[in-house]
């Protein structure tokens, strides 16, 4: 050992590498928290390699969602106590009565330019009018040329509709492993590469417009905040998206479930967890602008979990498993038609 202590490098870079594995594990519980099921079976050190070449350092400070509504102090303690004291209730909202105020901010809203710097804006300014008559559409089953101008977004599942599901050659894919509802529009997140560039989210869809956009994330969120806070930075999204592409019929998907071993032995990444947030994001839909798709119904067995066989990790599904996610897309197209 006498030539260890006589090589100041190679104590220099034990320590460091000690160092470095012992702040990995500390916040994988914060910057890091996107990878800690990936880290589970690997050395803690390799949450820090994949969030650096994500541009995750854990020397930065945790950014909190910037794309959230604006609410009373109250009413957010409110939500944060009903979400301890009740497991899977859905979030309440009240119904207001229009104001003058209200009335002029929308009228206001069709006349600017939107303001691409900034997410409140974006959910203030709602496109959709109270006054419209109900105008709810049906699904219909559609081919796959119907998605040649459509948008799938999402994380690594959605990676992986992208890699088997048949669809790489029609659609436009904006999809990035551990990617999140929290960092979707962070501006230092250029995860989209067209042609030459490499851009973020916003400017992508700033780029190109497109007919039908599908949304699939939930799974790296669970763990962090509550169902209320989840629902409300999807919501936020789901609005600026909107707000972006305002021709777009959006499709948010369920947040597919994991099989039945996870199931029973992650306190997080359960279904029960899941269920709950999925019961959140089936009340944006409104049958007009967007729509809820369960997907879950095809890809779960009898007792709710995802198919043991379908799947090499608990969570994601094998390649030949992706035409099934596939046609429960086509089950559920909305014809332009009947669109207004």
């Amino acid at each position: 050992m006498k030539w260890f202590f006589k090589c100041p490098l190679l104590i220099a870079l034990a320590v460091s590498t000690l160092f470095l594995a012992v702040m990995t594990r500390y916040h994988l519980q914060g910057n890091l928290a996107a990878y800690q099921e990936k880290a589970a079976a690997k050395p803690a050190l390799a949450a820090f390699f994949w969030g650096l070449k994500d541009g995750v350092y854990i020397w930065e400070e945790q950014v909190q969602p910037s794309f959230v509504f604006v609410e009373e102090t109250d009413s957010i303690e409110k939500e944060q106590m009903q979400q301890e004291n009740m497991t899977g209730g859905k979030e309440q909202t009240e119904e207001n009565t229009q104001t003058a105020d209200e009335i002029q901010v929308q009228e206001q809203a069709q006349n600017e330019v939107y303001d691409t710097g900034s997410l409140e804006n974006a959910v203030d300014q709602t496109s959709v009018s109270q006054n419209e008559p109900d105008l709810s559409l049906e699904f219909v089953r559609v081919e796959e040329d119907y998605f040649a101008d459509a948008l799938f977004i999402g994380d690594s599942r959605t990676q992986g509709m992208f890699e088997y599901g048949g669809l790489q050659e029609v659609a436009d894919f904006y999809c990035k492993t551990s990617l999140t509802v929290h960092d979707l529009f962070e501006k230092n997140k250029a995860f989209i590469h067209v042609e030459d560039e490499k851009l973020t989210l916003e400017e992508a869809l700033l780029k190109k417009k497109f007919a039908k956009i599908y949304i699939m994330l939930g799974i790296n969120e669970l763990g962090t905040g509550t169902d209320a806070t989840f629902l409300r930075s999807y919501t936020a999204a789901v609005e600026k998206i909107r707000q972006l592409q305002p021709d777009a019929l959006i499709f948010v998907q369920s947040i597919m479930r994991v099989a039945g071993e996870k199931n029973a032995k992650d306190p997080i990444y359960n279904n029960a967890n899941i269920n709950a947030r999925n019961e959140g994001l089936q009340t944006l839909a409104d049958g007009k602008n967007v729509f809820y798709i369960d997907v879950n119904e095809a890809v779960c067995d009898e007792n709710g979990n995802l198919h043991d066989n379908w799947t090499f990790d608990q969570i994601h599904l094998k390649a030949k498993y992706y035409e099934v996610w596939k046609e429960v897309l086509k089950d559920h197209g909305i014809e332009k038609k009947f669109y207004k």
